[in-house]
């Protein structure tokens, strides 16, 4: 193959033309990975690719002793790829799937995983330890037999989080260096549930407190646990408007929904995006979109922002 292509280079010196750059072009789709436009990675399957195939492998990645179970969509073509880890809610049943399976017909690996604790991972749920699972799969993506493995760039690793997600990608986001984006959608701000806890038990944390005691796919995890944590906790732990600074250096998209009435834009949203707006060189983009905290009628519009904003931001610059 590559002494053909010589050979038609050295007729293509003598006699440049359209044919040629047509046959040189046909000649070299089997090496290229080509990417998709975003349409038609919303709307198309990627093609097959017969040495380098999109797949998926089943994981198993350990944060401080315990087992955490994770897949990760391997996007076609031999890589490395840029690629995108997402971060489940409470308790995590929306899990933006869909958006990880666009990313990959995009050029993205993506990989989804449980924290300690949640849904048979090992171990106990705590919010606190949230940012450490985190941080431990990144490490995982960025050891340099499981990158090649996997076909990863480590060059170009970004983090996608939902709800309690969204705090948990801030939150850690602001704790790693080599990043290259940070993804928030519908992002809770911790210090405002914390700051309800403190004042003695107002309605928001009232209704956590219940909802957490049915949560049993989350080991260990109670109202009662729930409280304690968030009234024993420093605050620069939990208020999300404090982690622009440690977001230098790294790309952040936030996006919440119009009609969100778990984490409202009004007041877990803008004054988040106020507060990192207000941190110089930080480079942010905010959107509000129709939806509700799921964004369950807008899940293409949803994805069309992610893979145009991820598109710009989030490929190695080599």
């Amino acid at each position: 193959m590559i002494s053909e292509v010589v050979r038609v280079i050295y007729s293509c010196r003598r006699s440049i033309g359209w044919r040629c750059v047509s046959v040189l072009g046909f000649m070299l789709l089997p090496t290229v990975a080509l990417a998709q436009s975003v349409e038609d990675a919303l709307s198309q399957d990627s093609p097959f690719d017969a040495e380098y195939p999109a797949s998926v492998v089943e994981l198993s990645i350990g944060s401080e002793g315990s087992r955490m179970p994770a897949h990760m969509y391997l996007a076609a073509g031999p890589g490395p790829h840029p690629t995108v880890v997402l971060l489940h809610g409470l308790p995590g049943n929306e899990r933006n799937l869909d958006v990880a399976q666009a990313l990959r017909r995009f050029g993205f690996n993506t990989l989804y995983f449980h924290y300690r604790g949640a849904w048979g991972a090992e171990g106990e749920y705590r919010f606190s330890q949230l940012p450490e699972d985190v941080l431990a799969v990144l490490e995982f993506l960025r050891n340099e037999e499981q990158s090649q493995g996997l076909r990863v760039d480590r060059d170009a690793l970004s983090i996608l989080g939902h709800s309690l997600g969204g705090y948990a990608a801030l939150a850690s986001g602001a704790r790693d260096d080599e990043l290259r984006c940070v993804i928030a959608l519908s992002p809770a701000n911790l210090g405002l549930w914390q700051s309800d806890v403190e004042k003695g038990g107002g309605g928001t944390s009232m209704r956590l407190k219940a909802y957490a005691d049915e949560l049993f796919m989350l080991e260990g995890f109670t109202g009662e646990r729930l409280e304690e944590e968030l009234a024993f906790g420093d605050a620069s732990l939990w208020d999300t408007r404090g982690f622009g600074a440690g977001l230098l250096g790294k790309s952040v998209l936030m996006i919440v929904g119009e009609q969100d009435d778990v984490t409202p834009a009004a007041t877990m949203f803008e004054p988040v995006v106020a507060a990192y707006d207000a941190v110089d060189g930080l480079d942010l983009s905010a959107k509000v979109i129709t939806g509700d905290h799921s964004f369950s009628w807008s899940r293409i519009e949803l994805t069309r922002e992610v893979l145009t904003w991820s598109d710009s931001h989030c490929r190695a610059s080599h």
